[in-house]
């Protein structure tokens, strides 16, 4: 049995206010972080992503010149191959979410995938999110056609309460592919907004706050249960609103569904994602250097290679 069926009224009543306090910090944490959030994000972030896809896309172009233009060998053209595919796919991910930079032609990435991939993006992207729905369906005892209707959080939710580790993580994989290109996000958070407020206008929680009623008063024994149940509705909305509010920030900032952020990390993570972007743009654009001379571009081809096969024995190794 659970420690709260031995609870008495009284506890249960202390813990429901202890656990409001909480929610309700969290909440004003969502709402204190939006503006400082948002003007970074809008400033800064989406800049230098749209500077990264750009060059991610220019890259491609050059990886396909190379392919056919720049003298390479065999193993060399495979393996440029396989980045013109992966680098593809990644962009063609955004196009499906109406985020490609100006100047990116989806319909080239698709005819450059299927020249070096061998086969169409399209069909390849149906017969993966249809398999990885029925994996999916499979593992949680639900109907594909559940898996529509269930928002990420609440398939969050149905994953972690039945899997763990390693299993969670597998299914929250097949869960990105079901759930991530099935809607672009501005819709998706119009449709929250909208649930929300039809939540809200059905919504039987008082306006005024019972814990704040109490004002820390001693409660008679006789009144436990009432305001006990009080405190329930009222907790019930406050994780309402948290639920909402993290939704939404993650439809609003473009950030996985499937994970779980802390309101009072976020900024710090932020913070982290400018750096890593800023380093790859640098990156990227040391990789587009390579390709002014055939030697430079052999030799970072070769560097390339032997980093790929350090990585996956390290994988291999874990």
């Amino acid at each position: 049995m659970s420690k709260e069926s031995f609870e008495s009224q009284r506890e249960l009543c202390e813990r429901l206010q202890e656990r409001l306090a909480s929610e309700r910090a969290r909440l004003a944490q969502w709402q204190s972080i939006e503006a400082d959030y948002q003007r970074k994000y809008t400033e800064t972030l989406r800049p230098l992503e749209e500077k990264l896809n750009q060059l991610r896309y220019k890259l491609v172009l050059c990886f396909d010149h190379a392919y056919k233009e720049m003298g390479l060998s065999k193993a060399e053209r495979e393996f440029v191959s396989e980045l013109v595919t992966e680098f593809s796919e990644e962009l063609l991910v955004l196009a499906t979410k109406s985020d490609l930079p100006a100047g990116c032609d989806t319909a080239r990435l698709k005819t450059l995938y299927k020249k070096h991939r061998g086969s169409d993006y399209d069909a390849n992207l149906a017969e993966l999110t249809e398999s990885a729905g029925q994996e999916l369906a499979d593992a949680l005892d639900l109907e594909v056609a559940d898996l529509a209707s269930t928002s990420p959080m609440q398939l969050l939710q149905i994953i972690q309460d039945q899997y763990e580790d390693e299993d969670a993580e597998e299914l929250l994989e097949y869960a990105r592919v079901v759930k991530i290109p099935a809607v672009t996000n501005p819709v998706a958070w119009q449709a929250l907004q909208e649930a929300e407020r039809q939540r809200l206008a059905q919504s039987t929680a008082n306006e005024a706050s019972m814990s704040d009623l109490l004002g820390g008063r001693d409660i008679p024994d006789d009144q436990l249960d009432s305001v006990n149940a009080s405190l329930v509705l009222e907790l019930d909305e406050v994780l309402s609103k948290v639920q909402f509010a993290e939704e939404g920030f993650k439809l609003r900032y473009e950030l996985d569904p499937f994970a779980t952020f802390e309101p009072d990390a976020v900024m710090g993570e932020l913070d982290d994602d400018l750096k890593d972007i800023q380093e790859y743009i640098q990156e990227l654009e040391h990789e587009v250097m390579q390709f002014s001379d055939e030697s430079l571009l052999k030799s970072w081809l070769k560097a390339m290679r032997r980093e790929v096969a350090a990585m996956e024995r390290r994988e291999d190794r874990s």
